[in-house]
């Protein structure tokens, strides 16, 4: 053996002779089972009080999610009806301009059969 190694064994097997660790035994008493006692109960009471908290957070969460999807469905009705009212009102306005195209083209087409330069306008453009 070298002389490292015989140094560290000799300080390893010696250690627990240089290193007095005095131990006092502590007693456990009535009294610290008591405490104990007293802090599991603690403990109980405060996990509850904590769940009770939670579960009416969640409650609330649910309103707030119910009320949010109640304002989705309104805005997405409001939405819905104003496109509709849109497209509605534009068909109703263009309907009496239909009718009067048709009335100048028949016009056109009536006066076309006097008019050979219109007539022939007219049939470029596919109206006759």
């Amino acid at each position: 053996m070298t002389t490292i190694q015989k140094i560290s064994l000799f300080i390893l097997l010696a250690l627990p002779l240089f290193i007095h660790a005095e131990t006092k035994e502590i007693p456990f008493t009535l009294d610290d089972r008591d405490r104990i006692i007293r802090t599991e109960l603690s403990v109980v009471t405060v996990k509850t009080e904590m769940n009770t908290r939670f579960e009416s957070i969640d409650k609330r969460f649910d309103q707030l999610f119910n009320f949010l999807w109640a304002i989705i469905g309104i805005f997405t009705t409001m939405v819905v009806s104003v496109f509709g009212f849109a497209f509605w009102d534009r068909k109703l306005s263009l309907a009496p301009l239909k009718k009067e195209d048709q009335r100048i083209v028949a016009a056109l087409v009536e006066f076309s059969k006097t008019q050979p330069k219109l007539t022939e306008s007219l049939r470029n453009a596919g109206l006759l």
